[in-house]
């Protein structure tokens, strides 16, 4: 079996402070914003663990004593473990960089604000990552209900990422916040240059310009991406992702 073939490990970025969405909050940090009463970074953890990952690197930043203290308090199912962003203001590169000790040579990447409604990483390594490829990217084709001013875009060439980034124009897709990686992309993220923020996007397209990113498509899952007020409110409405993770995972946290 390829070493690539099998992938059960997830690094979860759960550092800002969602500043968006804190208004909202209460006080209360982003991961433990909940969407159907569940808080987001136990939805993460559902579905990396209802994909198959036995473990899980949550890179916290913003109150991450408080995040730790609810995941450790959860019964997550899988082990975990926790790594502090140097810096929770930065872009989110710096926290994936964070994580560079503890990750294994292929690694799902999940950010903790983006709910689907059924496990999608399985997806990402439905075959094998072969070695013209340092990662995969989950995309959406035909995106429904997102703010696609705010979203990251995605050129396509075949199953290759041309292009990546916010202000893209024309695009094909809509980067849907999950990844398979190898150590690659930290190698990338180090070459992305001082002239741009440290955002994962930035190590993408460090990746795009040596031809080692791939996309795979949602196809059709629903998905969202939780940054604002109304985007939770969304969420509430359209995904149901808790009842059916926890079905596929055949019992709850702590069961």
């Amino acid at each position: 079996m390829s070493r690539h073939e099998a992938v059960s490990q997830t690094v979860i970025l759960a550092a800002g402070c969602g500043s968006r969405l804190a208004v909202s909050l209460g006080g209360v940090p982003k991961p433990l914003a909940t969407v159907a009463g569940v808080p987001l970074i136990e939805h993460a953890l559902l579905h990396a663990r209802t994909s198959g990952c036995i473990e899980a690197i949550i890179v916290i930043g913003y109150q991450g004593a408080r995040v730790r203290a609810a995941v450790e308090a959860m019964n997550p199912g899988l082990a975990v473990r926790f790594v502090a962003s140097p810096d929770p203001a930065l872009p989110n590169g710096v926290s994936l960089l964070a994580a560079e000790p503890l990750a294994a040579p292929c690694f799902f990447l999940q950010m903790v604000d983006h709910l689907f409604a059924d496990a999608a990483l399985p997806k990402l390594v439905a075959a094998p990552l072969d070695a013209s490829e340092g990662g995969r990217v989950l995309v959406d084709r035909a995106p429904v209900n997102l703010d696609l001013a705010d979203a990251t875009k995605v050129r396509l060439a075949g199953p290759r990422v041309s292009a990546i980034g916010k202000g893209l124009e024309p695009w094909d897709a809509i980067d849907a916040g999950c990844f398979v990686l190898t150590h690659a992309v930290f190698d990338a993220l180090r070459r992305a240059p001082r002239s741009e923020p440290r955002s994962v996007s930035s190590g993408m397209r460090q990746l795009v310009s040596r031809k080692l990113l791939t996309a795979v498509d949602v196809d059709g899952l629903a998905w969202t991406d939780v940054d604002t007020p109304a985007d939770r409110e969304a969420a509430e409405r359209s995904l149901s992702s808790t009842a059916t993770l926890r079905a596929g995972a055949g019992e709850a946290f702590g069961a």
